[in-house]
């Protein structure tokens, strides 16, 4: 029979405290010493914690008990070790350190805010203080074990379901620490555990070049394996029930939990029996490293161990360096990825029959005969893991129940400040989906970014607001990183008809850390599930909450709390006053399957919905996978590539693209207009047959375009950098000699008709006069009369009571086509005003006007003074006939 020891404390005990010794202070909490625990490794005392929270019973809290033995010394990067036993009793009443690792810098506030938004570092100077205190001897849990009034005597009292928290965040930081479980205990009449494991390089360093050895590395994945051992010796001793664990994670932790799920170093049904994925999943495209030696080599080269060395000779000379020299390794995560964290070892993540998948050229890489690994092998291990696991999930998923669930706006921290609150431009939105894809695909990176631009664009809108254009890329990359592998895993899952729930936490916290806009982004449900609403803020959560949100709180506790009792979570609790008191009306949560896809949507209201984003979730699901495949032989490698960022790395190198002549037969006619054409559109980045390339390989024109098998015989797979450069600049220069030869020709071929054409014009305007001449001499009448006439109209302009006569000798007198001018002239018409005038003496006007048209051969100047002397002649005679 368990001895209870109980110590009244003064009033003033302290709080809980924060992780190595930092104590927040919480006044809704208060503590005295809890009764002695004994388990197979030595006898443990915590503390009695008395919550004020409406209706919460006290609860005992041991923190900081060691499930296994330091990994320190000769056990760095090692399995974990059984621990020791100890003497007396321990005192479980602080936390243990935690894990060495980097934590995010937020010295400097204004460099922070570049990189995360604002409620993201107000949340980290919360959280960070729990994980200062920092060891390698760091492998403990922490317990919260619910109490009536302090007593649980007698081996035949109740059994408490286990929840086995895996804290999320990162694979490089964080600690379950910060995590108190003691409302969660109380409120659901479960027993709750937060354990720590080794992170960083310390948890996930894989320095084994060959795959498919078999040679542990996820040391990580480990401790929480030992820490599940650990429990189902010595949980009943606290109260738990041994039979009925559940292994919840969040975020990376999800991840962690799905790895295990599918792992062969875990007997089916022994440590655990049920699972919850919250925020997280084994198959998203960020939950594996795809290179780990890679990053394996910069720490051997940091801390000058020879990266050449065999993989356990060069873990050895890891072992003996400092832990600082090893931390301190500059190592850059890539984009949307990991530096460090899971990745295939063939002990605890296998990597699986691969000769036998379609598509096994795959298998090439990592023998010793294989060619060098390509500049995509990260992204194509990691498709190569994700379709493993695919296949690890059918089988070993249907083994136990699993709650899967999202938030509304899961990739939120990609955005800086900046971002969130002004929003942002296209072609800010181009880079990071650019990043995203080059990232995580390998094959056709240009039209699954094209894709993803296409479908979350709001074509309806005629201008594009920044504001709108962030939010279609948080919803982007959240659908792609966490929904749509999070709802694949529950597709999987309820195929083999075994009991999958689907939540979306779609309700945002009124006075939390970021603005009321996205709603709930990713870890705002941590709170409600922890109870922090209920005691006004746990820990790093925040303080303050309405009564709509204490409700929401106790609904997401009741169905959490069935489900880890059940395997359902719509099973009532036994207590009956644990049901009264809940403000929240029931709603029957169906289970999910793949026809109808029926989820929880929570909210101060929660409702019962289907098809959670069913187009979107199509598009990642169907269609990215489809555009995702290698395609034929023929398609070469450049046509893969995506173009790099010009802002990235400085300007870029002018460099062109070497030109690789395809094969062709010599006897076909049009085979030389081809080739030419082919090195012409690629100089210019066209494409022969498909028009403008769109820029598409512009940044990567000095990617040689790979040859066929035939022509490549002979010659070295990496082959030599001189060589093929010389060779592609002098196929460059062979075409371009060409194009400016044939643009020569075709100038000076204008040239020649340009100067044949105004030579032609020249010769014709000579010849006018000669035929004209030739007209006159023959009594044919000129073409052009306006010379004949000009004398004519020089006179008629200089009197003005001529210019209606001038005119009418203009019109009457044109002059007839040559065929007609044998044809008798037509009379002129009479004149309008006829006077009595002596006959023959008189001149009409009309006669007048005509004298002197008629000039002959005499030059234009003679014939004006000709004409002049007549009309003066003319005057005369009128002026003696007026007298």
């Amino acid at each position: 029979m368990l001895i209870l020891l109980v110590i009244i404390i003064p009033l003033f005990a302290p709080t809980i405290s924060g992780g190595g010794g930092n104590s927040d202070e919480n006044d809704s909490v208060k503590k005295t010493t809890s009764r002695v625990v004994h388990t197979k490794y030595g006898s443990v005392s915590g503390t009695i914690e008395h919550l004020e929270g409406r209706h919460l019973d006290p609860v005992e809290a041991f923190r900081g008990i060691p499930y296994a033995s330091p990994p320190i010394g000769t056990l760095r990067f090692m399995p974990p070790v059984t621990g020791a036993l100890w003497s007396g009793v321990k005192k479980a009443e602080r936390f243990s350190p935690v894990c060495p690792q980097h934590l995010p810098d937020i010295a400097n506030e204004t460099a922070a805010l570049e990189r995360m938004p604002r409620g993201r570092l107000e949340y980290l100077k919360r959280l960070l203080p729990y994980l200062r205190n920092q060891s390698e001897d760091c492998l403990y849990l922490n317990i919260y074990v619910p109490t009536q009034a302090g007593s649980r005597e007698g081996s035949g009292a109740q059994k408490y379901p286990v929840m086995v928290f895996v804290h999320g965040e990162s694979y490089e930081w964080n600690s379950g620490n910060p995590y108190d479980g003691s409302v969660l205990a109380s409120f659901g009449q479960i027993l709750v555990v937060t354990i720590n494991y080794r992170l960083g390089i310390l948890g996930f360093l894989n320095a084994n070049i060959d795959r498919f050895s078999k040679a542990p590395a996820n040391y990580g994945l480990m401790d929480i394996i030992a820490a599940l051992h650990w429990l189902q010796e010595n949980i009943e001793a606290f109260g738990g029930d041994s039979r009925s664990v559940t292994l919840a994670g969040h975020g990376t932790g999800a991840a962690c939990v799905h790895f295990l799920i599918a792992s062969a170093a875990v007997p089916e049904g022994l440590l655990f029996h049920r699972a919850i994925l919250m925020s997280g999943s084994g198959l998203a495209p960020w939950s594996l490293v795809g290179e780990p030696a890679k990053f394996a080599a910069y720490v051997s080269h940091h801390v000058n161990c020879s990266p050449d060395l065999p993989h356990q000779m060069l873990l050895k000379c890891l072992r003996d360096k400092p832990l600082n020299d090893i931390l301190s390794t500059p190592v850059r995560a890539p984009d949307f990825g990991n530096a460090f964290g899971p990745s295939v070892d063939g002990v605890v993540i296998d990597t699986g029959e691969i000769q036998q998948m379609d598509g096994s050229h795959y298998s090439d890489y990592g023998t010793p005969t294989a060619p060098k690994p390509s500049a995509h092998l990260h992204n194509t291990l990691n498709t190569i893991n994700a379709i493993l696991l695919r296949k690890l999930a059918i089988n070993k998923l249907s083994k136990y129940d699993v709650l899967v669930g999202v938030t509304r706006a899961e990739a939120y921290f990609v955005f800086n400040s900046e971002d969130v609150q002004y929003g942002i431009e296209a072609d800010r939105r181009s880079k990071i989906l650019k990043n995203y894809v080059k990232s995580t695909y390998s094959y056709h990176l240009n039209e699954i970014l094209a894709t993803i631009v296409n479908e979350y664009t709001d074509w309806e809108r005629p201008i594009q607001h920044p504001i709108n254009i962030r939010d279609e890329t948080l919803e982007a990359l959240s659908d792609a990183r966490i929904v749509a592998p999070a709802v694949q895993t529950a597709d999987l899952h309820s195929a083999d008809h075994r009991n999958s729930f689907l939540y979306v936490f779609d309700y945002q916290t009124k006075f939390g850390d970021f603005p009321q806009r996205q709603g709930c982004i990713h870890g705002e449900d941590l709170p409600y599930l922890f109870g922090a609403p209920l005691v006004g803020g746990l820990n790093h959560f925040t303080r303050n909450y309405t009564k709509s949100e204490i409700a929401l709180s106790e609904a997401v506790m009741i169905y959490w709390s069935n489900f880890i009792r059940t395997g359902n979570p719509n099973e009532q609790l036994e207590n009956d006053h644990v049901r009264d008191r809940t403000r929240f009306k029931n709603i029957e949560w169906t289970p999910y399957e793949s026809v109808h896809k029926k989820y929880l949507n929570l909210d101060t209201k929660p409702k019962l919905k289907n098809h959670y984003r069913a187009h979107r979730l199509s598009f990642w699901l169907n269609l990215v996978p489809d555009l995702h495949k290698p395609g034929g032989d023929d398609v070469p490698n450049s046509h893969h590539d995506l173009e790099d960022d010009e802002d990235e790395g400085g300007a870029p190198v002018p460099t062109v693209k070497p030109l690789n002549p395809p094969l062709r037969d010599p006897s076909n006619a049009n085979s030389n207009f081809s080739f030419f054409t082919t090195q012409v559109f690629s100089l210019l980045n066209f494409s022969a047959h498909g028009g403008i390339n769109n820029g598409s390989n512009r940044h990567n024109v000095h990617k040689p375009i790979p040859v066929t098998a035939e022509s490549s015989e002979g010659t070295e797979d990496d082959g030599s950098g001189g060589s093929s450069q010389e060779d592609g600049f002098a196929a460059y220069s062979t075409a371009l000699s060409v194009t400016i030869a044939i643009g020569c020709s075709l100038l000076i071929l204008n040239v020649l008709i340009f100067a044949g054409v105004y030579y032609q014009r020249d010769k014709t305007r000579l010849n006018e006069p000669r035929n004209s001449k030739k007209r006159n001499e023959n009594g044919q009448m000129p073409n052009n009369i306006c010379g004949e006439l000009e004398g004519l109209t020089i006179h008629a302009k200089s009197d003005p009571s001529t210019i209606l006569g001038h005119h009418h000798a203009l019109q009457h007198h044109q002059m007839p086509p040559p065929e007609f001018a044998d044809l008798p002239q037509r009379a002129p018409p009479p004149p309008k005003h006829i006077k009595s005038v002596p006959d023959g003496t008189i001149l009409s006007q009309h006669a007048l006007q005509l004298i002197g048209s008629n000039c002959g051969t005499l030059t234009k100047k003679s014939c004006v003074k000709s004409n002049l002397a007549t009309s003066n002649q003319a005057q005369n005679a009128m002026d003696e006939l007026r007298v």
